[in-house]
């Protein structure tokens, strides 16, 4: 897997360990938490809103407050692939004022790991950073 740095990995394998989110076959709850972890002040916000059973709530998507277009982008982006929304367009994506380059590279990442699956496996080595 290719993480922003290992900080965004360590907080995505903990997150996924401890919820057990490998063992629960929904790659868009998992899609939904790579994105958020990608920033430490992010992932503050939805730590403690998600379960296993019961994935992440939209309203904590709606009280986030976000500081930068980067965390807007990524917050956006994992509330379109959990709830299936279309808040984001293609065209969006090409705007680098609206997903700046380290956005737009997680969101990919997330599409990508939908598309062809989640590795499981908790090997930080495999950490590939690109902030």
């Amino acid at each position: 897997m290719t993480f922003k740095n290992r900080k965004h990995a360590e907080r995505f394998f903990i997150t996924v360990d401890d919820q057990k989110l490998m063992e629960s076959n929904e790659p868009e709850l998992m899609a939904s938490v790579y994105l958020p972890t990608c920033y430490k002040r992010v992932w503050k916000h939805f730590e403690n809103a998600l379960n296993k059973k019961n994935g992440i709530k939209p309203e904590v998507f709606e009280n986030f407050v976000p500081q930068n277009a980067s965390e807007q982008a990524i917050v956006t982006a994992a509330y379109d692939l959990y709830f299936f929304g279309d808040c984001i367009n293609l065209t969006d994506l090409t705007d680098r004022d609206m997903v700046p380059d380290s956005a737009f590279l997680a969101i990919c990442n997330a599409i990508g790991y939908l598309r062809y699956g989640f590795k499981s496996t908790t090997n930080i080595s495999a950490v590939t950073n690109y902030d």
